[in-house]
């Protein structure tokens, strides 16, 4: 299932419409609003359901309520008979105006909450339902023990997720379950969780200031605690991190040498520390969890503050990959940051892998070079003879992609400071982004005078 974001007015953006893909990439000026519109995703996509359709204690709408029956009677068949496939296309409508009233209701509590600030507007927020006369989603009856039972719910993303009933709350569903429901409904066809009752997946921000916090985490985390548990320290009046960072912060404090990421991630990992950072990453036991690197061919560990740049720039990447069970979507700002034009080609293979590995990915970039590997990648895949290609130039199937697995939007300032995004189609040579071309135009015509 598939769906639109549409924004008017949010911050410097005049407007845009963002579908999303396994790679999708922003691409343009500086402070245009890229990492803008990756917050707001990733906001989305974390906050779980309750944050877009929280009716704040007002009395159901029609919709909502047409919405609440449809979805009682897909329950109570699927507990009657044991499954149920339960077809959008009966309630298309009132799905979409239950979503757009909920988004109406919610677009500014939800960027400040982002932001954690009051500053950044937005006029209009919209998730556009796409396909809702073709999808569906399926119910399970589980066995359980006396009067109580689970349902599963899973949706054809093998995104699913097991919620408890009992024969007595199906009778009050109208009372007990009447919200959660329509969250169920949603969850299933936006893929994202309901945050009370599922912990399937998980979607994380590496910020383009990654190397400052993995240096300085230990005093974030130290002040942190010292404004909490020390009253009596009088604290000077800072502004919060965005969520995002938070959660970035917060991700790599969670992070345990006993926890073991997904295996299918191991040759990446192998590419990122054979062929970029020439050594490995290492992290200590609790409770010091102190992060070192060391160099191929040496044993001595060192700490990160006297590393390159270039690893502690990667160190981020590779310890979620190593250490996180489960990833769904990488938001990643600038991962060519530090890294020679060499580094930054093996950057992006690194995309192309990890994309074809079922992570999602959601990037930033003012690289060139990454995105000409990408469409290399791609007329690779046209050729009817790339397996022989990839064999002469050391790749495999896993560093092809389609050009259906990519969108690319662009973000170019106009005069006023607003941005205008538009969509950059893939064209016989790939994606080809005027704002990299003419500033390459711009510098050749001002050399020739």
């Amino acid at each position: 299932m598939y769906w639109k974001l549409k924004v008017l007015e949010y911050g410097k953006v005049e407007s845009a419409e963002i579908e999303m893909a396994p790679l999708t990439l922003f691409v343009g000026d500086n402070n245009s609003g890229k990492s803008y519109l990756m917050s707001l995703l990733w906001g989305i996509q974390n906050f779980g359901i309750e944050t877009l359709l929280d009716n704040h204690g007002e009395k159901e709408t029609e919709e909502e309520q047409v919405l609440m029956s449809w979805m009682r009677k897909q329950i109570s068949d699927a507990w009657e008979t044991g499954h149920k496939l339960a077809e959008t296309k009966e309630a298309a409508g009132e799905l979409q105006a239950v979503l757009d009233n909920g988004l109406d209701r919610n677009k500014d509590n939800l960027v400040e909450r982002i932001f954690n600030n009051k500053s950044v507007k937005i006029r209009k927020l919209r998730i556009e339902l796409k396909d809702l006369t073709e999808a569906s989603f399926k119910i399970k009856k589980i066995s359980g023990t006396g009067e109580n039972g689970s349902l599963y719910f899973s949706n054809n993303d093998s995104f699913g997720f097991r919620l408890t009933f009992s024969d007595r709350q199906l009778v009050k569903i109208n009372e007990s379950f009447q919200r959660v429901i329509i969250y169920i409904a949603f969850s299933m066809i936006l893929n994202i969780h309901i945050s009370d009752v599922s912990t399937m997946g998980y979607n994380i921000y590496l910020p383009s200031s990654r190397t400052g916090f993995m240096l300085t985490k230990d005093l974030i985390n130290r002040v942190g605690r010292n404004s909490v548990f020390n009253i009596e320290i009088e604290q000077e009046k800072v502004s919060p991190f965005s969520r995002p960072v938070n959660q970035f912060v917060d991700v790599l404090n969670d992070l345990t040498m006993d926890s073991r990421g997904d295996e299918k991630f191991d040759k990446v990992i192998e590419y990122l520390e054979n062929g970029m950072t020439e050594g490995t990453v290492h992290m200590s036991g609790m409770p010091s969890k102190e992060i070192s690197y060391v160099p191929a061919g040496g044993t001595e560990k060192m700490p990160l503050r006297i590393v390159s740049a270039v690893v502690t720039e990667l160190t981020p990447l590779l310890l979620i990959l190593k250490h996180k069970k489960y990833l769904n979507t990488l938001f990643y700002e600038e991962p060519e940051m530090c890294l020679h034009p060499q580094l930054q080609q093996k950057m992006a293979r690194v995309i192309c892998q990890l994309a074809n590995r079922q992570l999602k990915m959601v990037i930033t970039t003012h690289s060139d070079l990454i995105l000409q590997h990408i469409n290399n990648m791609v007329s690779l895949f046209r050729q009817k003879d790339r397996e022989e290609i990839c064999r002469q130039l050391g790749y495999t199937c896993e560093d092809f992609l389609r050009e259906e697995q990519i969108k690319v939007y662009q973000l170019k300032s106009e005069y006023g400071g607003k941005t205008v995004v538009e969509e950059i189609e893939c064209g016989e040579n790939g994606f080809a982004v005027p704002a990299f071309n003419d500033a390459l135009d711009e510098n050749i015509t001002a050399v020739r005078g």
